[in-house]
């Protein structure tokens, strides 16, 4: 691409219904002058060493075409985006055309034009334009975070409810599983099949009854011949 050709282009003509700021005076300036509507051409170059895309911006004020005609005001200036530039257009033409026309606008209803300070004006404007910028960043920030905790919340339910089957899960295999002893103990007669030393000897199984005298085992003491005579009654 050429360094000095048009990367985009725009057109803007008063006389359309615009709001822009300056845009109403300056319309309702030139009706009463009897002009044509302004106009402004632009044109985006990239021809500075940074790379820094520019607008080249022209405003053509064409004067009037009957007698007494009127001298046409045309110039150019640059700016950074076509939005600064056409509002710094605006306030560069209605200057321009009241200093022209100063002593037809004194004697008008238009007067109030000539003691206005568009310097102000302008710097209030660009003043409500970034407040207005900076609104919209904030809220751009705020649908941000909202769009942000919104997906949390959804990774957060979703692991919620994955974690409630888990559980329903493993509650369901535990049911399972107490049935399932129940059954075996059920099938085995009652036996405790839990119990990890239910066939194991144990000396408590053999306590003596406390009411056992020692006399009572005297029939199991040795002889003299290391036996245990063991009578034994004669069969009749």
């Amino acid at each position: 691409m050429e360094p000095n050709e048009p990367i985009n282009t725009k057109f803007y003509q008063l006389g359309n219904g615009g709001s822009l700021i300056f845009e109403h005076d300056l319309n309702a300036l030139s009706d009463f002058l009897e002009r044509p509507h302004p106009e402004f051409h632009g044109i985006q170059v990239d021809d500075q060493p940074g790379g820094e895309l520019q607008w080249i911006i022209t405003a053509d004020l064409r004067g009037k075409m009957e007698p007494p005609t009127s001298e046409r005001i045309l110039f150019s200036f640059r700016e950074s985006n076509w939005l600064d530039g056409l509002a710094r257009g605006l306030q560069e033409a209605l200057a321009r055309l009241c200093g022209q026309n100063v002593v037809r606008i004194l004697a008008s209803r238009y007067a109030h034009l000539t003691q206005r300070d568009l310097d102000a004006s302008r710097a209030y404007a660009n003043q409500t334009h970034a407040h207005i910028t900076e609104q919209g960043e904030a809220i751009k920030l705020l649908n941000n975070d909202r769009r942000s905790l919104r997906q949390q919340r959804a990774k957060k339910d979703a692991t919620i409810r994955r974690l409630r089957a888990r559980i329903a899960s493993l509650e369901a295999t535990v049911k399972a599983q107490e049935d399932q002893i129940r059954q075996l103990e059920d099938d085995d007669g009652g036996i405790d099949i839990q119990g990890g030393d239910a066939f194991l000897s144990d000396d408590n199984d053999f306590e003596e009854d406390e009411n056992t005298e020692e006399e009572d085992y005297e029939f199991l003491e040795a002889g003299p011949d290391d036996y245990v005579p063991i009578d034994v009654d004669d069969e009749e």
